[in-house]
C-alpha cells in the first residue's frame, strides 16, 4: 500500500469516527448537525480512481448510517456527490483549465469556495430530501439544507485551514 492510500485510510477512520462520537452530539438549535465527514470526500485527490472514489464515499455514508441508525440516508447522498464531484469539479475549476491535484493544491480562491460550497449544498439537499422524502416538508428540507450547509462549511472551513496544501 503506497503512502497516499494509508493516509486516506487513516482520513477515513477518523473522520467516521469524529462525526459519529462527537458532530453527531451537536445539536445546534435543536435540529443542526454539522457534517463534517465530507471532508473526506473533499480533500480526497482529484487524479486518483474515480471508482474507487465513488466506493469510499458509498462506504463513508453507509458507516456513518450504520452508527447513526439513520437508514441510508447518509448513503445515498454520499454516492450521489461521489458520483456527481466530476461535473462539479469541471463546473467550478473550468472544463479546459488544468486541473489541480487535489483541493489544497490549488490557488484559486474563488474556484476552492465555489466547490466547496457545491459540494456540501448538493449533498445537504440529497441527504434532506431523502430523509423527509415528501414534497410537503419542502419547507423543512430547504431549512435544514442552508442550516446544516452552513454550519458544515464554517467547520470544514477550520478543520481544512490546519492542513497542509499538497504540490
Amino acid at each position: 500500500m503506497n503512502p497516499i492510500n494509508l493516509k486516506s485510510l487513516a482520513l477515513f477512520v477518523l473522520i467516521v469516527l469524529a462525526q459519529v462520537l462527537i458532530f453527531n452530539q451537536m445539536n445546534l438549535f435543536g435540529f443542526i448537525n454539522p457534517m463534517i465527514y465530507l471532508l473526506f470526500l473533499i480533500l480526497y485527490r482529484f487524479d486518483q480512481n474515480q471508482t474507487l472514489f465513488i466506493f469510499m464515499g458509498f462506504l463513508t455514508g453507509y458507516m456513518i448510517d450504520i452508527m447513526s441508525q439513520t437508514g441510508g440516508a447518509h448513503a445515498i447522498a454520499s454516492l450521489s456527490v461521489s458520483y456527481l464531484r466530476p461535473f462539479i469539479i469541471r463546473n467550478t475549476f473550468g472544463i479546459t483549465a488544468e486541473l489541480p491535484k487535489s483541493f489544497n493544491s490549488d490557488l484559486r480562491t474563488l474556484n476552492k469556495s465555489i466547490f466547496l460550497v457545491s459540494f456540501v449544498f448538493v449533498h445537504h439537499l440529497i441527504y434532506f430530501f431523502v430523509l423527509y422524502f415528501s414534497w410537503d416538508a419542502i419547507l423543512l428540507i430547504l431549512k435544514g439544507t442552508f442550516l446544516t450547509t452552513l454550519f458544515s462549511l464554517i467547520l470544514i472551513l477550520i478543520l481544512t485551514s490546519f492542513s497542509r496544501p499538497t504540490k
